[in-house]
This record gives C-alpha cells, structure tokens and sequence, in this order.
C-alpha cells in the first residue's frame, strides 16, 4: 500500500520460514509461544495478498495525517488495489499486478510505471528467522479491539540501538494487519491504522477503475530501473565492520542515464533493510552528511569521484556506521598482469 507497509510486509515474509516449523517442534512453553506468534505473522503476510476487503486508512508520519481509502483483491490469481487519498492533494493509485497508474488531477498526469514481483528484495526472504531473533524480542501483548473487530497485538522489540522496533495488530477472524507501528522506544514513529474495514465476498471491476476523468490528461511511462548485466566490480567498494547482525543480501548494478552506472547494495538483519547506492560525483546532487525524513534516515559523503548514500527505516547510526565502512579496494599490479 505504502513503502512503510511494505517494509512491514516483508517482516511477515521474513517470518515465514523453514526455521519456523522448525522452531515449532520445541517442546518448551516459551518455544511454543514463539511457534505460534511466528505462524500468526505467516498469516498475516498471506492475508495482506489473499484477502478481498475495502475500508479507509490513516497513514501518521512526522505529526501529518494522511486518509485514503483502500480497496483490495486478489482474483483468478491477480493482485489489484486502489488506493484513493481523502485528505491533501487528490492522488489516486491503482495497481493490477505489476502495473502501477497513478493519477494526479491537479497536474493532469497518469504515470505509469511497471514494477516486476521479483527484486532487491526478494532474497530477503530466505533470510533465516534464527537470525531475527538473535536481535529481536517477540512478545503476544493479548488481544485489543480496533474498528469493531477484535485483533492479537504482537510487539517485535529490538535488543539494541540499531533498529526500530515494530507493533501490529492482527486481526483475528482474517489475519489481516489492522494497525501497523514503526516504534523507537516510546515513540510512534509511523503508524498505518484502518478506522473502518469490512470484508465482502466479491469487489466488482468496476471499483478498479480511475474515479477521474483522465481523457485529456498527460500520460508518462517510467519503465522499472533494472539491473545490467554489467558485471559488479569485485575489486571496488567492499562493507566492512558492518552493524551488529547486518549482512549484505544483494548487490547489483542499476543504469540511471544512458552513461550513468550506480551500484546498489542491500543490507539486512533479518527484518529492516537499508540500501547502500553508489554512484559518480556530480551525477545527482550531492549529500554530505546526515539527513532525516520521518523514520527514514539517510547518510552521504563524497569520497573522491563518487558518492556514497545510505538510506533506510534504521536509526541514524546505522545508515552512518553502514555508509563510513564501504571501502575502496583496487587490485595490485601484479593480480592485474596479464598470465
């Protein structure tokens, strides 16, 4: 729905692993309970793709309140979703699969974009769920009631600086998520909440379709960056003395201009990702330093001819501890000789 639910979307994926059923054999109490809030997340992440339902979502971020309203489905296995913002600028979205419209009266725009199921992300799942929990607490905080429906709250705590932490509450008749927080302590840092959902049988195609007139309207194609088949430099930027549990999941190289290169790395503990972009100077404006957008930090400096951004839902000392240990390396004469 959001790039915040995504982010809590793929904490549902990550927890949707082998290590679970293995975790499930346990014969302790304590195991049992992890067993069973582990299955309860699985759930979710399948009820957020499966699930046909509509209702309205407040989106808080940075003390502003965003409204929308949310109309989902998923039919002779094709995803689609609206999404109609009630408050702000009018925006509508509407996904069906990989196709993104989005709509924009005010400018009388359509962008178009198409984004493939497969990506930096996707590795991300094969991550073991031992490892989240070498960072993470995960409690049942027991049952709350939310938009007339009765849900299980699940708190997933961090055990040190590095990361946010998350609550969800899930609802108990369908799994779905309906309330979502991004936490840093004691505070909400985001929070995606539905004040009203109903789940009918069947959405008509008809709730599908742009509720603007866009004949007239100017339409753009963005067709999703990929990855090159240019090879990554093995001898050039290597993470080192990375933050405690972080580990690099995917690396590639991405064509932003028609000359311009920028290798993306990706780095993960399990549950938060932060993206690693590498890129020659000059080729965007610079950012040197720290920079915070919400729970989004980022950090940049120039080392030589090129520019180093890191970016994620983490604390700002990870971005920084990620971003001030890529390291240049270059290959000795004698490894470049010729045989």
């Amino acid at each position: 729905m959001t790039r915040a639910l995504s982010a809590f979307l793929l904490l549902f994926v990550v927890t949707a692993l082998p290590g679970v059923a293995q975790a499930a054999d346990a014969k302790s109490p304590a195991s049992a309970d992890k067993a069973s809030i582990n299955t309860l997340l699985a759930r979710a992440s399948e009820a957020v793709r499966r699930e046909t339902y509509r209702g309205i979502l407040v989106y808080l971020r940075e003390g502003q309140l965003d409204t929308l309203r949310v109309i989902h489905r998923t039919q002779n296995g094709l995803e689609q979703e609206r999404l109609v913002s009630l408050t702000g600028q009018p925006r509508e979205v509407i996904r069906k699969g990989g196709v993104v419209t989005s709509i924009l009266p005010n400018s009388k725009v359509v962008l178009i974009s198409r984004r493939k199921h497969e990506g930096l992300l996707g590795s991300v799942a094969q991550f073991s769920a031992e490892r989240m929990r070498e960072h993470y607490r995960v409690r049942d905080l027991g049952q709350r009631r939310l938009s007339d429906r009765v849900g299980q709250l699940v708190s997933i705590e961090p055990l040190d600086g590095y990361r946010y932490g998350y609550r969800m509450l899930i609802d108990e008749q369908t799994r779905l998520p309906l309330k979502l927080d991004l936490v840093s302590g004691s505070d909400v840092l985001e929070q995606l909440m539905f004040t009203q959902i109903e789940f009918p049988k069947t959405i008509a195609d008809s709730e599908f379709e742009p509720g603007y007139d866009i004949q007239g309207f100017r339409v753009i194609k963005h067709e999703a960056v990929q990855v090159e088949d240019k090879p990554v430099p093995e001898d050039a930027w290597k993470p080192t003395d990375l933050p405690p549990g972080f580990e690099l999941a995917e690396d590639g190289v991405r064509r932003v201009t028609e000359t311009g290169f920028v290798r993306q790395m990706l780095f993960t503990d399990g549950v938060a990702t932060v993206s690693a972009f590498i890129a020659p100077a000059g080729l965007r404006k610079p950012l040197e330093g720290a920079t915070t957008m919400g729970a989004v930090n980022a950090y940049g400096h120039v080392v030589d001819d090129t520019q180093i951004t890191v970016v994620g839902e983490v604390p700002a000392l990870t971005v920084k501890q990620i971003a001030e240990n890529l390291v240049r390396e270059t290959r000795s004469a004698s490894d470049n000789a010729s045989p």
